[in-house]
């Protein structure tokens, strides 16, 4: 599988990033771009239909933030605290999330196309209904989060826990999930159809054919 990596520009305009949503709105904007957000704070903050391109985040915390069909173009997050917000509808394209916290995150519906999730901790997050089309997600900590009615077409799984995901009507033919912890997969035998695991795993999964292995 072959990602898309965001285009940054070498040079970016350090930006305040309340300050520049607050001034894109009294202009009548949705575009912020070319901008570097470094140790913000951002916090009881509500909006919708928001575009960010070519930005760099660095060590930014989001706290009790609702920031819907917001897109992110050419982005990269590192390090960013993004837990407990709802980023329902959220539109990606080239994003790199690196070192992030998505705890109980809301990205329920979203889109996240070309999209590397590194070494993050989306546990309880909602992906419920969102499309991946060409993700990544590699050491990352998905445990009982609800990837329910999803569609991966394709995503990869690295070194992942995914014990007792929620994947109920999402369909992991072709998904291979041998480097993931997968104890306690909640999900029905059709959505697990053509999924790549290894014997031992294969062992844990006879549960849902009802099978006893004594």
């Amino acid at each position: 599988m072959k990602i898309e990596q965001p285009q940054i520009s070498a040079v970016l305009e350090s930006g305040n990033l309340l300050y520049d949503m607050i001034l894109a709105r009294q202009a009548d904007e949705d575009e912020i771009k070319n901008t570097l957000y470094q140790d913000q704070i951002l916090e009881n903050y509500q909006d919708s239909r928001m575009e960010f391109k070519n930005c760099l985040f660095r060590n930014c915390q989001f706290f009790d933030c609702r920031m819907t069909d917001f897109s992110f173009v050419d982005v990269v997050m590192e390090n960013c605290n993004l837990s407990g917000c709802e980023l329902h509808d959220l539109a990606a394209q080239r994003l790199i999330l690196r070192g992030c916290k998505l705890m109980g995150t809301g990205l329920s519906h979203s889109l996240l196309q070309n999209t590397s999730v590194l070494n993050c901790n989306l546990r309880y997050a909602s992906l419920a209904g969102a499309k991946l089309k060409n993700v990544l997600l590699e050491s990352c900590s998905l445990e009982e989060a609800d990837f329910s009615e999803m569609q991966l077409k394709p995503a990869q799984f690295s070194d992942c826990d995914m014990k007792r995901i929620q994947l109920l009507h999402t369909s992991l033919n072709g998904i291979d999930l041998r480097s993931c912890e997968i104890g306690g997969l909640k999900l029905s035998i059709n959505d697990l159809k053509g999924a790549i695991v290894t014997t031992q795993q294969a062992i844990e999964l006879t549960s849902f054919l009802g099978v006893v292995i004594k």
